[in-house]
């Protein structure tokens, strides 16, 4: 039986594609790095040579190889300790109210305490952490003295609760059989298949997978009198969309197969998810004056502040109108869209992300919402696609090439832009579909295939099919460009900048501790302000900066700064806490405050990658909390850009 620590284990080994050490593993776990050498003796014997083997180098640490998936994701679950650390415990607790959410049952507080095996105190410190994360949702806990607790709140929030625990905790492809048992899942995704194809509306894989959990939430839900409501006039406004059409359908064709009635609010109800679904779009529809003001506004605004002109990229604007078209629909009826990909663009394009950042103040000022991180990020990838596209040069091509895209048209537009400006003179591509509609016809159409999905059946198919698909998964980073690179060419690095004048001495801030982000951000702004390095406007740009988007990057490190910046000297502060901090999601332990001139703006991305490979992918992490001096760590980070 594997404990919760040693799963925990097996889990950041299984992460991290090269070896990682004892120190390392134990600053994650938050163990002594003795403590991690005994729990790797004690696993090594119960994993089966032939589903996975730890490696173990005097020099590197360990790894992991995985020989099959499958078994050993199971070996994982199955082998469960009844002993769970926090955290766990926490994701235990969701997990088992969602369920409930589902099964319309209660459970009482004594029971889930023996089920966790723990007391009534230890459970009453987790529930607390349960409703943090249930705050977002704007949802709570209601506790009913006779039948137990259950989640209370709006109906439509507490379904997009339920799929965005299914979608962020599960790397299970069975789960839909867990959750959902005794429903025919196939017939239900093939039916959504064949009424949309019927209707010629082009969903990405990722919507249709989407559509597929609401269609069961809601038969679910709906089962047990838990239906969305909707007023007149949300209701006359949803009718006037083809996707009501589409939404009937498709509950049709599934009392018609399976039987199964639902309530006619559940026609709307799906209908709203279709137009949320919409990422892929007819680019020639006419937009409306009010969408055209809106992008006019957005890309002014972006210049003003980054100084960045793209007022005179037609393409840009012409994808940003076709997007914003589905966004302000979903914005205006309250309704949330997952981003499979989000980490990837705040780590991988930051520049993008943080004018996507500011693009999205014009529309919460116009329509007076909140636009969360999900949408910032497939507003960003088409800000990704433009800055790209300044570089491109008209060459001649000689490849042609299909991208198949699980994340949509935005998605689709970066990676087009990304292939175009690294092998410009290689590659003409020639469409973008989704992966349900590529066909063996396609593939021998063309030269290669870009697939953000894995495409294994066409791969299995044909040696030539197997040479010519490349599967994309973090949108063409550098490791991935380094490997198409190989067959192709390399591109150039970032050149070196004076990292002593952003690095400032007096602003390497060691030895303290604080209990929040928010006296962390308060502290060092305040300092920065005592120096004259910022103004107290970039400081509460700093605080707005940080409540779109948590600066969070993972590796116990975070990278606040501010969207709007008008102070004259650029400076990056850095503070290393004795002790790792729960920012949001992830602990902090080494934070980076980057605050850049407006008139070197240029620098953001290139200074913010460095450092993004310094401290994930080389390591610098552990260099810097194990030894937290400011000269050590400008020699170290200057063999960033040798």
């Amino acid at each position: 039986m594997f404990t919760q620590r040693q799963r925990k284990i097996l889990a950041i080994l299984k992460k991290h594609q090269y070896s990682v050490t004892s120190d390392e593993i134990a600053r994650l776990v938050g163990v002594s790095s003795r403590t991690i050498r005994t729990e790797i003796k004690n696993i090594m014997p119960a994993l089966r040579e032939d589903i996975a083997k730890i490696n173990i180098s005097t020099r590197k640490g360990y790894s992991l190889d995985i020989l099959n998936k499958n078994e050993f994701d199971k070996l994982l679950e199955d082998n469960v300790s009844k002993t769970l650390d926090s955290e766990a415990r926490t994701k235990y607790i969701m997990e088992r109210l969602l369920n409930n959410a589902l099964a319309n049952q209660s459970i009482k507080q004594q029971d889930l305490a023996d089920e966790l095996y723990i007391g009534l105190s230890t459970l009453k410190a987790n529930l607390k952490e349960v409703k943090e994360k249930l705050k977002k949702y704007d949802l709570d806990i209601v506790n009913y003295k006779n039948q137990g607790m259950q989640i209370k709140g709006n109906e439509a929030r507490i379904r997009y609760c339920i799929s965005d625990f299914i979608f962020n905790n599960s790397d299970d492809t069975d789960f839909y059989q867990k959750l959902f048992a005794g429903y025919d899942l196939l017939t239900v995704n093939n039916i959504i298949i064949k009424v949309i194809s019927s209707f010629e509306l082009v969903l990405t894989d990722t919507a249709v997978k989407n559509l597929l959990v609401h269609v069961l939430i809601a038969i679910k839900r709906a089962g047990k009198e838990h239906n969305v409501m909707y007023t007149l006039r949300e209701s006359r406004e949803i009718e006037q969309h083809r996707e009501y059409m589409i939404a009937t359908s498709i509950f049709e064709e599934i009392y018609h197969q399976l039987n199964i009635d639902v309530a006619t609010s559940e026609i709307y109800y799906l209908a709203q998810h279709l137009i949320a679904s919409k990422k892929y779009s007819n680019v020639n529809e006419e937009t409306d004056k009010y969408i055209d003001q809106l992008v006019n506004d957005m890309l002014t605004r972006v210049n003003t502040i980054v100084g960045i002109n793209f007022l005179h990229d037609e393409s840009l604007k012409k994808w940003l109108k076709v997007h914003l078209e589905a966004v302000i629909p979903r914005i205006r009826f309250q309704m949330n869209i997952r981003n499979e990909i989000i980490d990837v663009i705040k780590n991988e394009y930051p520049l993008a992300f943080q004018i996507g950042v500011i693009a999205s103040k014009v529309i919460e000022e116009k329509e007076h919402i909140t636009v969360n991180e999900n949408e910032i990020g497939y507003i960003a990838v088409h800000f990704g696609a433009a800055l790209t596209r300044m570089d491109i040069k008209n060459d001649k091509i000689t490849k042609s090439a299909i991208i198949v895209c699980g994340g949509g048209i935005g998605t689709a537009v970066l990676l087009k832009a990304k292939l175009n400006e690294y092998f410009k003179d290689l590659i003409n591509i020639v469409k973008t579909i989704p992966g349900y509609q590529l066909k063996q016809d396609d593939v021998d159409s063309v030269d290669l295939i870009f697939s953000t999905i894995p495409l294994e059946q066409l791969q299995k198919k044909s040696s030539e099919n197997a040479d010519k698909i490349i599967y994309i998964k973090n949108l063409l980073n550098n490791e991935e460009m380094e490997i198409i690179s190989h067959k192709f060419f390399n591109t150039s690095d970032i050149s070196k900048t004076n990292i002593e004048r952003f690095f400032r001495r007096d602003c390497f801030i060691t030895n303290r501790q604080f209990d929040s982000k928010e006296e962390i951000l308060s502290f060092i702004t305040g300092k920065l302000e005592e120096k004259g390095l910022i103004d107290t406007e970039t400081t509460k740009s700093i605080f707005e900066r940080e409540d779109a988007s948590p600066t969070e990057i993972g590796n116990l490190v975070a990278i606040p700064h501010p969207m709007v910046n008008n102070t004259a000297i650029s400076s990056i502060s850095v503070m290393v806490l004795n002790k790792p901090i729960m920012w949001v999601e992830h602990h902090v332990q080494v934070i980076f405050l980057i605050s850049i001139a407006k008139s070197e703006f240029y620098l953001w991305e290139p200074i913010f990658l460095k450092l993004f490979n310094y401290l994930v992918k080389q390591n610098g992490i552990k260099k810097m909390i194990d030894n937290p001096d400011y000269d050590k760590f400008i020699k170290d980070f200057k063999r960033e850009f040798d």
